[in-house]
């Protein structure tokens, strides 16, 4: 066969695993059969009406021109308020705070910021394929982490084998996605001499901060003293405020840490849209609309949980509490034993109008039979009251 290593137009190897991404594929199928969008992990409601009259006002009064590389500073100031109210961990705003395109260009400018060719990448799986996407792009080696189902228990074993070979960063992401799963003080602890013993940087996704229930708290590694400077922690106004489209994120750490990151993102977007950072600001800066946004989002959210929970429970999944974010993962294991949870998630489009994601895809492993879905519950409550209705009623297709 004749060498097409120089073809024009040929994928370059370290993609050639990444396809269509699962969410782009499963909402394209639920739009065309019909079906109630619970696979991705957007609200199909607006946000707080307080930030959109902001954009729009600073639509007309802000700058259209690059804004800072590292970001305007009215924002970098009021995200540096915002992460010491709410993780107790001071950051200087002008070294140690960067606004980005979004988390997941926070997440891309971290790793390859601290990975190089062959490095070694300690992830917990189930994991958010833009890890993966990220550690390919920078030649590393994902080092795999289970979390074990119900409770998503983490395999310390693997953990320790991999502390003692080595790694170069380590990716946690709590409240944790696909799962719910919020790290608590304890697992924090051990993560954190897992890093104190390798010196490894630590890249926290905290982008769903706001979203735990039941009184649970969220606690960020880098409010562990012992690690503060080895962690590079990364948020978002787009979760935080519900408009994913807005693509504004921050990425806070040590200077020296912040620097590398900043070479990273000068390399790839440079500046963020100016506008928004300014309104986000605006509503950040308001101590008093925060405290009653945030502590709304829960409220409502927690509901949200329930209402989706009670439903996959009465359709006959098993859905363990979930105590963060805004998905649920349900077990089908009683429901359709011996389908894969691919099969699963057709069966349930295609039967009963209802878009689910099917967990294998956030696997660095195969993770042989997987009898789960992950849904998202970040949908009106009329949305969700119809996707219990379909969940709970006959197949469509009959």
């Amino acid at each position: 066969m004749a060498d097409t290593s120089g073809t024009p137009g040929k994928l370059a190897a370290r993609w050639a695993g990444f396809g269509t991404s699962i969410f782009t594929e499963m909402t394209e199928l639920a739009r065309a059969r019909g079906a109630v969008n619970l696979a991705q992990g957007f609200p199909d409601f607006h946000g707080p009406e307080e930030l959109l009259r902001a954009i729009a006002a600073h639509v007309e009064t802000s700058h259209h021109q690059y804004a800072p590389g590292n970001g305007e500073e009215r924002l970098r100031r009021a995200v540096a308020r915002f992460v010491a109210a709410t993780t107790g961990v001071e950051r200087d705003w002008a070294t140690e705070v960067t606004i980005t395109t979004g988390a997941t260009e926070a997440i891309y400018a971290t790793v390859n910021a601290f990975v190089n060719p062959g490095d070694r990448v300690v992830v917990f799986e189930p994991l958010y394929d833009s890890y993966a996407q990220a550690v390919a792009q920078a030649g590393g080696v994902l080092v795999p982490i289970r979390l074990h189902a119900p409770d998503w228990r983490v395999d310390w074993d693997e953990l320790d084998r991999a502390r003692d070979a080595g790694f170069a960063l380590l990716v946690l992401n709590s409240p944790h996605n696909p799962t719910g799963k919020v790290f608590d003080e304890d697992e924090l602890a051990r993560i954190a001499a897992a890093l104190r013993a390798t010196g490894a940087v630590a890249l926290c996704d905290e982008v769903y901060e706001q979203m735990t229930y039941d009184g649970t708290r969220h606690v960020s590694l880098s409010s562990l003293p012992e690690v503060r400077d080895q962690v590079v922690r990364v948020s978002s106004a787009a979760k935080t405020f519900g408009f994913t489209g807005l693509k504004v994120g921050w990425a806070t750490a040590s200077p020296e840490l912040s620097r590398a990151v900043r070479l990273v993102h000068q390399a790839t977007v440079f500046s963020t849209t100016p506008f928004l950072q300014t309104a986000i600001a605006q509503v950040l800066e308001d101590d008093a609309w925060m405290a009653r946004y945030t502590a709304d989002l829960r409220t409502t959210y927690q509901a949200k949980r329930d209402l989706l929970t009670r439903a996959l429970t009465g359709a006959g999944f098993d859905v363990p509490t979930v105590r963060g974010t805004y998905f649920v993962m349900a077990s089908f294991a009683r429901l359709a034993p011996g389908l894969t949870d691919v099969e699963m998630t057709r069966r349930l489009v295609e039967e009963k109008g209802v878009a689910a994601i099917p967990p294998s895809v956030f696997h660095a492993r195969p993770p042989g039979p997987l009898p789960w879905l992950r849904f998202a519950f970040c949908k009106r409550d009329d949305t969700l009251a119809l996707a219990a209705q379909r969940l709970g009623g006959a197949d469509r297709t009959r």
